[in-house]
């Protein structure tokens, strides 16, 4: 244990995953008064015995740290002899690896009423920032789940041949509408999410001229989708870096380049769009997007990072977008460890730089495996869709009907186990969170229970910054929000069933 928690002055507590009080320093063992842990079979039986009032339940706190990770403080009294003593107790759940949990008793004694007041809007605070998660969860839900079937079929529509051209852009404008709607819920959620320190960067190890490749090709369909495909779109990477690696958050850095890259595309009308990386100096790389469009005018260059910046174009494409966008990418940037900054010249284009770290050692840590994004013959493979909404089944069915997988489905968590238990050719589940009766978390663990190796995928409408967390905790391989685009599913399933 480090020397300065040991003769801290604070009173240090340090809990095993299993929430057993491990370790306490000196400051702890007076506040204890030699109350000992093993007399007590609770946490709140040990402080109890040496003399507090706890404001909130002890176990219940540790607990939660352990399970989530999570911070909390509150506020407890301690009849001393003659005296009564006021503590801060602080519960940090992510100040240790490996689900420790440290507990710090901090004594207030002297600013009481100023700790009680501090308390008081320190609850109001936490319960505000759950009611508006609560609420954005909700409403992206009951968003989300019919634009699943607006986007989805719109995006099947388009797929067909023998559809008139008359109808097929009329099922563009009801797709770009679609995406427009799905870009504000999911800025909102980010803009919230940063507000209240729930985004969490997930490093794992990304090939850059890969992920390169795979954004290429979104960009290509979105400028396709927008009637712009004669603006060419270059990768540069430096030819003497071969494959180059970096360890960051591969969906947050696929983020961060199509923000630019929408934002490049939005403002030109002509010419070409380049992006990729120049060079790797030391511990950072820095990476661009350069495009050939509008470019900004000096005096609104200072605004370009603000929320709710926007500024018309001479296209036809006036305040277009959120206006979220740029000071989103800036934010995830600065989390991930690097600094954005721009270039621009009105009238001739602007270029956005962003650093990331490096790895460390770019040989140490192996790349992760890679899938195609296209779909590939899933001849006499069975998938079961467990949805209680028969318009997601129909979209899966037709989204599916040339790769030779039969698709199953399953309205509710009882008819899944019935289906799961009666047909042992099932291969994948792809199972809603938002079911009547039995909800899909518990209707994954029990598909888990019956068939341990089955691929389970959750897929889900609403905006839970811990939804992925609850969905593996549930025994489900991977984790979808909805809309679901088709190409993110079908490389979803080649990894899981290859």
């Amino acid at each position: 244990m480090s020397t300065a928690l040991t003769r801290s002055s604070i009173a240090c507590f340090l809990f095993q995953p299993d929430q057993k009080l491990f370790w306490y320093n000196e400051s702890a063992a007076s506040i204890l008064q030699g109350a000992q842990n093993n007399s007590y079979p609770s946490l709140n039986g040990l402080f109890t015995q040496a003399g507090f009032h706890l404001s909130a339940n002890l176990d219940e706190a540790v607990n939660e740290a352990i399970l989530n990770q999570t911070n909390q403080s509150f506020f407890a009294e301690q009849d001393r002899l003659s005296e009564t003593r006021f503590f801060l107790i602080e519960i940090l759940g992510g100040a240790l690896p490996s689900n420790w949990v440290l507990v710090q008793l901090i004594d207030r004694s002297d600013d009481a009423v100023k700790l009680h007041d501090e308390l008081l809007k320190r609850t109001k605070a936490e319960e505000n920032d759950r009611l508006k998660t609560l609420f954005l969860a909700n409403i992206s839900h009951e968003i989300r789940t019919p634009l699943n079937s607006i986007i989805g079929f719109s995006e099947l529509i388009l797929d067909q041949d023998d559809v008139a051209e008359e109808h097929q852009e009329y099922a563009r404008m009801i797709q770009a509408a679609g995406d427009t709607l799905l870009q504000l819920i999911n800025d909102i959620i980010d803009i919230s999410k940063i507000e209240a320190g729930q985004i969490k960067i997930t490093k794992l190890v990304v090939d850059v001229d890969q992920a390169l490749d795979e954004i290429l090709l979104m960009v290509q369909n979105q400028l396709r989708s927008k009637g712009k495909e004669h603006i060419r779109v270059y990768i540069e990477k430096p030819v003497y870096v071969s494959p180059f690696r970096i360890e960051t958050d591969p969906n947050r850095f696929r983020q961060i380049f199509i923000n630019l890259l929408t934002n490049a595309i939005k403002f030109i009308e002509n010419g070409s769009i380049r992006f990729g990386y120049t060079e790797v100096d030391g511990d950072f790389v820095q990476f661009y997007v350069k495009d050939t469009g509008l470019g900004i005018e000096r005096d609104k260059a200072p605004q370009i990072f603000q929320r709710f910046a926007k500024f018309d174009s001479p296209y036809g494409h006036n305040r277009e977008g959120t206006g979220l966008g740029l000071s989103i990418t800036q934010q995830l940037v600065e989390l991930m460890g690097g600094k954005i900054w721009f270039d621009t010249e009105y009238q001739k284009g602007s270029t956005f730089y962003f650093t990331l770290p490096t790895m460390p050692d770019q040989q140490k840590k192996p790349l992760p495996k890679t899938f195609l994004s296209s779909a590939k013959s899933w001849e006499g493979h069975v998938f079961l869709v467990v949805d209680d909404v028969e318009a997601n089944y129909i979209f899966f069915k037709s989204a599916f009907k040339l790769t030779g997988a039969e698709i199953l489905w399953a309205s509710n968590g009882d008819e899944a186990l019935r289906l799961c238990r009666e047909n042992p050719s099932i291969s994948l589940v792809l199972v809603d969170i938002m079911m009547p009766l039995m909800d899909g978390f518990t209707t994954a663990k029990h598909i888990r229970e019956l068939r341990p190796s089955l691929p389970i995928i959750a897929q889900t409408a609403f905006a839970d910054p811990d939804g992925e967390r609850k969905a593996k905790a549930a025994g489900c391989n991977d984790y979808v929000t909805k809309p679901i685009q088709k190409s993110e599913l079908v490389s979803l399933i080649n990894k899981l069933i290859q």
